[in-house]
């Protein structure tokens, strides 16, 4: 494999061209970049969602409502320490996931192998998502609103919702999520006090011991909420490529993510303790508010599955060579294919295999963290790629997601593959871990080049 030396060019330049030498027409400029809040709101609206409830609910009835928020606390932080990483790459060099994973992974490896991953991850999740959403949703204008709407009209109805805010792109997933984001907070804690009330007291919470049918370990606890928000921890860069520093990139990490997934968890643990319950669009039902069950449910499916889009454009529009306005096209053709998926109904014969490759995002993360601090320092201007494949991303992503699924439980959920099921501690931080030790080892046993000086934590950029 041959090396090019591109030198890093001036990121105040607006013209810059991509410092990886792909997609460059996904390139932030400096006048396009935005502040960290504006990032931070459309990370938190992310993180509400029925899925979210839903494992907060399985920690409240494991773990007590002190273990659920103590092990969302540790996976989400885990999460978030290595989101602020691949962040401030995407902030150095303003690029998409795809894009960042060049050096590690070579020209051909980040165009096509990680261009494929996220798109093929998100347009699954997209599908699955909007089909779930779809159902119930016709199931809820039945029950409550006496409203016969077929599940397929449900579902076409909100994937071109989610879609369309998708389309405009990072100032519509903006919109969306200051609107949704703290709308969203304010149903979960309403849901929460409702449903104490109807309880009478705060004992049915406090008091709350796991009965051993429902008990798990805190390990275990921390594995769910890593694996809820893994893959798309990994593909950070995709909005953090808007960052004008390092510094709005951690803080729209840190601040979008660990308070809202908190405050989601934590509303999931606490509605399923009290009721039962784990959906709160049910929760609504059952205090006497059904419209406010389904505005939660259509924004909570809202802001995540536009999110889930976004990243497959991106994605396609690095492996087909498209700029920024060809990416909306790629996200338009991803989402009607995930619409496509959802509407026939057979989204359910590949959950399995979607688990499977989300659980490449930390291994993913572990070969681009290890590249660009490690091996390059943190230093834009030390940024190479190589033409074709590299055999050392290669090796840590491949040995990466081995132990990550091996370890973490994914195989248990994989009919006929149970055997290779082996728990080990935390399945994704293995992952990352193995991931950035195989990458180091194998790209100085390649001796390819090295670079001299400390790793460069703070970059003044003009």
């Amino acid at each position: 494999m041959t090396s090019s030396a591109p030198d890093f060019p001036a990121a105040a330049d607006e013209a810059a061209a991509s410092p990886t030498g792909l997609a460059a027409g996904l390139h932030v400029a400096e006048s396009d970049r935005k502040s960290w809040l504006d990032i931070a709101f459309v990370r938190a609206g992310g993180m509400f969602s029925a899925p979210t409830l839903m494992v907060g609910a399985a920690l409240g009835m494991g773990l007590a409502l002190s273990g659920a928020a103590l092990a969302t606390l540790a996976g989400f932080g885990f999460i978030v320490a290595y989101m602020c990483f691949v962040s401030m790459q995407a902030a150095d060099l303003g690029l998409p996931t795809a894009s960042l994973a060049a050096p590690a992974l070579g020209r051909a490896g980040a165009r096509y192998l990680v261009s494929l991953i996220v798109g093929v991850v998100t347009i699954g999740w997209f599908g699955v998502q909007t089909a779930v959403c779809g159902a119930s949703l016709s199931l809820m204008l039945l029950d409550v609103f006496a409203i016969e709407a077929p599940v397929w009209a449900c579902s076409v109805a909100l994937g071109a919702l989610m879609l369309i805010t998708a389309v405009i792109g990072f100032n519509g997933l903006k919109w969306l999520s200051s609107v949704a984001a703290p709308l969203l907070v304010l149903i979960c804690l309403y849901g929460v006090g409702a449903s104490i009330a109807r309880a009478g007291s705060l004992e049915p919470l406090l008091g709350y011991v796991p009965l051993p049918a429902d008990a798990i370990g805190f390990i275990a606890g921390v594995n769910m909420a890593v694996g809820l928000f893994a893959f798309a921890g990994a593909t950070a860069g995709d909005f953090a490529r808007f960052a004008r520093t390092r510094k709005d990139a951690v803080l729209s990490c840190v601040v979008g993510v660990i308070p809202a997934a908190l405050v989601a968890l934590v509303a999931g643990a606490s509605l399923a303790i009290v009721t039962g319950e784990s959906d709160i669009a049910v929760i609504m039902n059952s205090v006497g508010l059904p419209a406010v069950g389904l505005v939660a449910l259509v924004l909570s499916a809202w802001t995540v599955n536009a999110g889930n889009v976004y990243s497959a454009g991106l994605g396609f529009a690095v492996m087909m060579g498209r700029d920024e306005d060809g990416s909306k096209w790629t996200t338009a053709v991803s989402g009607v294919l995930g619409i496509v998926l959802a509407v026939g109904g057979i989204l359910g014969q590949f959950e399995a295999f979607l688990t499977v490759l989300s659980a490449c995002g930390p291994a993913l993360a572990g070969v681009m963290i290890a590249d660009y601090w490690l091996v390059r320092k943190g230093r834009p201007e030390n940024v190479r790629v190589q033409e074709g494949f590299s055999t050392a991303g290669l090796a840590g992503l491949a040995v990466g997601i081995a132990v990550g699924v091996v370890t973490g439980g994914t195989f248990a959920l994989v009919p006929g593959l149970e055997f290779l099921d082996m728990p080990f501690f935390i399945g994704p931080v293995n992952g990352i871990a193995v991931s950035m030790v195989v990458y180091v080892v194998a790209y100085k046993l390649a001796k390819l080049p090295a670079f001299p000086g400390t790793i460069q934590l703070i970059v003044h950029r003009k």
